[in-house]
């Protein structure tokens, strides 16, 4: 019997929405930010003089070399079959010894470790346990933009004051009746380390509101001046989520590394069969290459040390030049490789919406420089603009300042 063929007319039409998990999503405004820096610099650069990139937060430094040869030596050893979800034995077994030995975190076993595709993976797990939450604002505009839609979570923003310190009392509000509380340590895009007072008493107050704590970790080794970064993975209570990648400490980007850590069993599980789920684990020799990275403490401490020493003449050299600019109000960033400068007084004070949250991002982009608007970070920092500082040489920074102080004089 011949199938019937309907008239094209009378058809059902094709669905054009579809589930709004992924009908909400947006793709992050820094990389549309990226493409149109692309493409005006090809213009500027006709000048002779060099289209300056402070919009996007990747690293110029090459993986460590003993990172690329472990790789290679996965490959000769051949772990190239399907890796175990959650993370292979040896992986998790280098994660835990570095934790202890890095953070002086006791009790961590292979058991609470979970292997994932970079901090972002991580974070998105880790978001999708849950239906509703709050964090600090400014945040990781992927935060906002992917991972609580992705969740279709119920999220409030809470901003911190303007010198990025913290309002204990907005924090208490804001977590009653949530589940979850999230901060990023390092911040992005502040560069805010939080001290070791302010994250006791924001564990303190998601523990008295049974709510967990969502700690993204991804600059850990990013600091500045002498500084120390206070891990929660040394908390010893089982409503803490800790984040962390390999991307930044080694200069590992593109190798999409990264695992959470938790001393909660059901969230180990559960996030163990979310990984399984989406990706089924993550590749065998790279999570090799990785547990050599972390297991080679000399190797890793020059690396780490060459590249945060460099990143902070970067920040000394940026942050000297712009902080006498008339209408701008900076802070010197304690770690990360972001600035998040202020320029509250130089924006006309008639200007509202998107108008007056791209006036800065524009000015500078028609002298050659590339940004991130704040409002990408947040509803409550639309005067900020973020300038990453990972893979700016000093004197281009040196180039950047003049004509800062060009447009801003």
């Amino acid at each position: 019997m011949q199938p019937t063929t309907e008239p094209l007319n009378t058809r059902t039409p094709i669905r054009t929405t579809f589930n709004p998990a992924l009908e909400d999503i947006r793709m992050s405004p820094i990389v549309s930010i990226s493409e149109e820096a692309r493409a005006r610099a090809k213009e500027f650069e006709k000048s002779g003089r060099p289209f300056v990139f402070f919009q996007r937060g990747e690293i110029d430094f090459p993986t460590p070399s003993f990172v690329v040869e472990a790789a290679k030596r996965g490959l000769d050893m051949g772990l190239t079959k399907y890796p175990k979800s959650g993370g292979e034995d040896f992986f998790k077994e280098a994660v835990a010894k570095r934790l202890r030995l890095d953070h002086e975190a006791g009790g961590i076993e292979p058991a609470h470790v979970v292997a994932t595709y970079g901090g972002q993976e991580g974070l998105e797990l880790s978001f999708k346990l849950f239906k509703s939450g709050a964090g600090f604002s400014p945040t990781w505009s992927c935060a906002l933009e992917n991972f609580v839609p992705f969740a279709q979570l119920d999220f409030v923003e809470v901003p911190l004051n303007r010198d990025f310190s913290v309002d204990f009392d907005r924090v208490e509000s804001a977590v009653r009746g949530r589940e979850f509380f999230y901060l990023n340590n390092p911040q992005n895009p502040t560069g805010k380390v939080f001290s070791e007072d302010e994250l006791a008493r924001i564990v303190d107050i998601c523990t008295r509101h049974g709510v967990f704590v969502i700690s993204d970790e991804a600059y850990e080794k990013i600091v500045y001046d002498g500084g120390r970064h206070h891990s929660l993975v040394r908390v010893p209570q089982d409503n803490v989520i800790t984040v962390f990648t390999l991307s930044k400490t080694f200069a590992m980007t593109g190798w999409r590394l990264g695992y959470v850590v938790t001393r909660n069993p059901k969230v180990a599980k559960l996030m163990r069969l979310g990984n399984y789920t989406q990706t089924a684990g993550v590749t065998t020799f790279l999570q090799y290459a990785a547990a050599e990275a972390m297991s080679n403490v000399d190797g890793s401490r020059r690396a780490i040390a060459t590249m945060v020493a460099e990143f902070q003449r970067r920040r000394d050299a940026l942050f000297d030049g712009l902080k006498d600019l008339p209408g701008v109000a900076i802070d010197r960033p304690a770690g990360a490789f972001y600035m998040f400068p202020d320029f509250s007084e130089f924006i006309p004070r008639e200007l509202s919406g998107p108008e007056r949250n791209h006036y800065v991002y524009e000015l500078l982009m028609e002298h050659g420089i590339a940004s991130v608007y704040g409002s990408c970070f947040g509803r409550h920092f639309g005067d900020n603009v973020r300038l990453s500082f990972s893979a700016t040489p000093v004197p281009v920074i040196h180039d950047a300042v003049e004509r800062f102080r060009r447009v801003f004089r």
